[in-house]
């Protein structure tokens, strides 16, 4: 099934790119109360591209990637999730002292942000999961907001934002950026039927449900606050933005 779009496309082109003449438009009608929400920050990788480090608890302008994460979600735009997790699989006291509860995997060896997904849906206990990366430190202060306005007006079970890049040809397009999502707690059985299968890319367990596309192209966005660190020496970079 695609992502539920309000655009003038008529499918998503190939790796769900979305083109910005068809900009996805969540309708804002309503809102979820931010209370309803649980944020789920995934730092449970094994930091391969960063020389196996544990990716976050490297520092982000002196502060380690997590506890930033965790700061800049307490700095949203009509307040704070109600609740939040971190996902980690290595330095669990180090994560437990930055004042959320901190959970490994469900599923063993590393098995990829649908491991997370699916530990903080086992652990959420409001009705929505919003899932996001440690090594994003740049996402936007109205993440929870528009993730919620979208999910609030579509008969949708998955809100995932979209970001704008440039595609082959260099034409900027809107383009998927799976690990932020907002989910219906109740996908837990879904998840975790599809996990057993040995299902583990998010695009494919999505397209199971119905999304709404919420895009982060309005003006004033960050054009880097979809960029993630996968080296440290972008990471350097983006201390820099």
């Amino acid at each position: 099934m695609a992502p539920t779009l309000v655009t003038s496309c008529t499918a998503l082109p190939p790796e769900g790119a979305v083109p910005c003449s068809g900009r996805p438009v969540a309708a804002a009608a309503r809102t979820l109360p931010h209370a309803d929400i649980t944020a789920l920050v995934l730092a449970g990788g094994r930091g391969s591209r960063m020389g196996g480090v544990d990716k976050g608890l490297q520092n982000f302008n002196g502060t380690p990637l997590t506890l930033h994460t965790l700061l800049r979600l307490q700095m949203q735009t009509g307040g704070a999730p109600g609740q939040v997790m971190v996902n980690a699989n290595r330095n669990l006291s180090v994560y437990e002292s930055f004042g959320a509860s901190v959970w490994p995997d469900v599923l063993e060896g590393y098995a990829g942000p649908l491991a997370g997904f699916l530990t903080g849906l086992e652990r959420c206990e409001t009705p929505y999961l919003l899932t996001l990366p440690c090594d994003t430190p740049l996402f936007p202060l109205d993440l929870v907001d528009r993730m919620a306005n979208a999910l609030a007006g579509q008969s949708a079970q998955i809100a995932m934002a979209f970001a704008p890049e440039l595609d082959a040809g260099g034409h900027a397009c809107l383009r998927a950026q799976p690990v932020f999502c907002l989910l219906h707690a109740d996908l837990l059985e879904s998840l975790a039927a599809f996990t057993q299968a040995g299902g583990r890319k998010i695009d494919a367990w999505t397209a199971l449900h119905p999304v709404v596309a919420v895009a982060f192209d309005l003006p004033g966005d960050d054009g880097k606050a979809f960029f993630n660190a996968n080296t440290l020496a972008e990471l350097q970079s983006l201390e820099q933005a």
